[in-house]
């Protein structure tokens, strides 16, 4: 059962967990949902929206709980003081512009847990992301209505083939690796 079905099947339920727990893609389906019918647009608007505040505080509040184990892992040591960088820049309005880069949502609301953003400032700021981009990309959904399921269907099969290209580039990459290891000179245990 594909995730249109789902959010037809069992309606604005649907639409706050599929966005708490999938995203942007459940909230345009919202919309067209609502476009067609199935419930009107501003209850699939606050639907999306509170599904992904609630994703969002999760996030916020295990990076809140797990700071120091986050921090002392050696993916935190190489990109951490980069994220500073930037989180310095643009301060907690980061969580907005996370909300429209693809990819960088989740680790944005860990990141700030991490760095003990107060939780008031946190919240008001991602309630205001989470309002604007359920109504960005529901209000897509709405727009584009019927013709959702073509461009849905170019969609997955773009996706299918990029998923295809990671797999060949991993595995490309693990045998370049493979023959490198193989190809080195050995080590001198005595120097």
């Amino acid at each position: 059962m594909g995730l249109e079905h789902l959010l037809a099947r069992y309606g604005l339920l649907a639409v706050l967990l599929g966005t708490a727990l999938e995203g942007d893609l459940s909230m345009v389906l919202s919309g067209v949902l609502a476009h067609q019918g199935y419930f009107p647009f501003p209850l699939a608007l606050g639907a999306a929206a509170l599904g992904a505040f609630v994703a969002d505080c999760c996030w916020y509040f295990v990076g809140r709980t797990h700071s120091e184990r986050f921090r002392s892992g050696s993916l935190y040591r190489r990109v951490g003081p980069r994220i500073e960088r930037v989180a310095r820049r643009f301060g907690a309005w980061q969580l907005l512009a996370a909300r429209f880069v693809y990819g960088t949502k989740n680790a944005s609301m860990l990141f700030w847990g991490l760095h003990g953003l107060p939780v008031l400032r946190f919240v008001l700021v991602d309630a205001l992301s989470c309002l604007l981009g359920a109504s960005f990309f529901a209000g897509i959904g709405y727009l584009v209505g019927n013709g959702a399921d073509a461009l849905l269907g170019k969609v997955k099969r773009f996706e299918f083939v990029l998923l295809g290209a990671v797999v060949v580039a991993v595995i490309v990459l693990l045998l370049i690796r493979g023959l490198a290891r193989r190809r080195a000179p050995p080590v001198d245990e005595a120097v």
